[in-house]
């Protein structure tokens, strides 16, 4: 058996026990709780009638609605809020992509390709998700700049590298698409224009089509179904649309619903748990509209599942923030936030990964060795520092200890033995580490974690510990699509006329851990586009 076929096996397994366990996991609606059930064509009568149906108006459904209208369907978005958008109009719309223009003309790259890009992340997956899936992504995604620049009139201002994880790369490239200057300017609080964002283009390009409709607070609740075809869909308010050609679920991921994520992604659960629970400062969320609605209606019509451990993370101390150091005093090679004299440590007081790698890979990491270590559901990784910091790492300290009252979350002390005492950390083990690493700085090279910039010794009083604190802002992972984005049932066979794009499906491309700034925009736009492609190519039922 291959490991690909053994997995599917486990995830078959899964998807039958995960959907007897969500019936207390579903969210409440506008009609009372939802049901486990599928509601039949022949019990409806019909509100309205359009080619397609798009659940869900973000990145991916807007996407999605483009194409098919671009087709000539007609097109039904259903968003659950009061705003059109989602987590992609909360990001700050970085896309990646391999092979463009603009890494010629920003950044002088020339190199690059789509196949280099495709061996990274089909690397960083470990065999996880569908390789062929990642292939084509990876391979179409200057296609997916080129469209945003052409057709929606998006404008790159940057292309900045996701720092590599060197176990798997000794190559890093500017591939993370986005406009920096018009965040810093929109974070001082200076007047931007919206609908040059990315989901600003998507908005106004889907905008110039006669042939959509968007309906705002239309919450979807159940898919209709007429044999073993997907026909239309119920709302919150009992209206039922008929989609002539297919439905297309693009409702994100399992978000902030902690039922469902403890039951499918224990990271984001443990996420959720410090924000919601543990009360650790965080600076921005993800939409609270997200809760695994698309993940629940699919399983209620039999689709498997295809789960990843891998969450979108804003952690308190953002190590490898993407272009975070652009221009600053302290830039490194990769231009990521820059940290010198910085490192992580476990609850044992022990370096255990790569501070200098992407984010979302350094963020799986503390999950990982936070269980492993003991630390339970109250997080005990913790951020070792001396008073010689970054300005990066005094600001965010300071606003920490701004919002840290109680002293949780940030322990100052004035000699390391002190600190370990305040952290609760063994005093020997810091001091070791501590020594270490200040030997490894002095010759610039990490033999134990193969880090290559930002080193600095920590030897100055005051030293700090910042305990290091998860903000989900959506998991990765739902249910289990096809290279066409049909979805699949537990059988392996497409549901028909029933596509999913976007974070629902992106289990199918994404490994144990984030690959980095512009993984997700990416796949809404890809995954968006051809499930809205090939949804409108479908013939009409009557």
């Amino acid at each position: 058996m291959e490991r690909r076929d053994f997995l599917k096996l486990g995830c078959v397994g899964a998807s039958a026990a995960v959907v007897a366990g969500l019936a207390g996991c579903a969210p409440q609606t506008k009609s009372g709780p939802t049901e486990l059930a599928g509601t039949s064509a022949s019990d409806v009568n019909w509100t309205d009638e359009y080619d397609v149906v798009v659940v869900g108006g973000g990145g991916a459904g807007f996407c999605a609605a483009i194409e098919a209208a671009e087709a000539g369907a007609s097109v039904l978005i259903m968003e659950k809020s009061g705003t059109c958008g989602g987590d992609t109009a909360l990001s700050n719309g970085m896309i990646l992509g391999a092979g463009t223009p603009q890494q010629a003309e920003l950044e002088g790259c020339t190199d690059d390709s789509g196949e280099k890009f495709a061996e990274e992340q089909i690397a960083y997956a470990q065999g996880f998700g569908d390789e062929d899936m990642i292939r084509e992504m990876c391979m179409e995604s200057a296609a997916a700049v080129e469209w945003l620049v052409n057709d929606c009139g998006r404008v790159y201002a940057t292309v900045d590298v996701v720092a590599p994880v060197n176990a798997y790369t000794d190559e890093f490239y500017p591939r993370s698409h986005w406009d920096y200057y018009a965040i810093i300017a929109s974070i001082h609080g200076e007047e931007t224009d919206p609908t040059a964002t990315h989901f600003g283009c998507l908005q106004k390009k889907a905008n110039t089509y006669e042939n959509i409709t968007v309906k705002t607070n239309t919450e979807a609740v159940h898919l209709i179904m007429d044999g073993k075809e997907v026909v239309g869909v119920q709302s919150a308010d009992d209206d039922f649309f008929k989609a002539r050609k297919g439905v297309i679920l693009a409702t994100c991921s399992i978000g902030d619903n902690m039922e469902m994520a403890r039951a499918m992604n224990p990271q984001q659960y443990w996420g959720l748990y410090q924000r919601e629970v543990n009360g650790a400062p965080v600076q921005v969320g993800a939409s609270p509209y997200n809760t695994g609605d698309g993940i629940r209606m699919g399983l209620e019509v039999g689709a498997d599942l295809a789960l990843s451990e891998a969450c979108v993370m804003l952690d308190t101390l953002y190590f490898g923030g993407v272009g975070e150091g652009r221009g600053n005093k302290d830039e490194n090679i990769y231009k990521s936030t820059p940290v010198k004299g910085a490192i992580i440590v476990n609850p044992r007081g022990n370096r255990f990964v790569q501070e200098d790698a992407d984010w979302g890979y350094i963020s799986t990491m503390q999950y990982f060795e936070n269980a492993k270590m003991g630390g339970g559901p109250d997080c005990k990784i913790w951020c070792i520092v001396d008073s010689n910091q970054t300005d990066y790492m005094e600001n965010v300290v300071q606003w920490m200890i701004e919002q840290d009252t109680e002293g949780r979350f940030v322990k100052v002390a004035d000699t390391l033995e002190e600190l370990a005492a305040a952290a609760e950390l063994p005093a020997d083990n810091l001091k070791r580490t501590v020594e270490k690493w200040n030997e490894y700085s002095k010759k610039g090279v990490d033999p134990d974690f193969d880090r290559r910039t930002d080193f600095g010794p920590i030897e100055t009083g005051p030293f700090y510990a910042i305990r290091i604190v998860q903000n989900p802002l959506g998991a990765c992972g739902g249910l289990r699509t096809d290279i066409e984005t049909r979805v699949l049932n537990t059988a392996g066979e497409p549901i028909e006329r029933l596509f999913a794009a976007g974070q629902i499906a992106s289990g199918m491309f994404t490994g144990p851990f984030y690959p980095g700034c512009g993984w997700a925009v990416l796949g809404t736009v890809h995954w968006g586009r051809k499930a809205g492609r090939n949804a409108a190519a479908l013939d009409a039922r009557a």
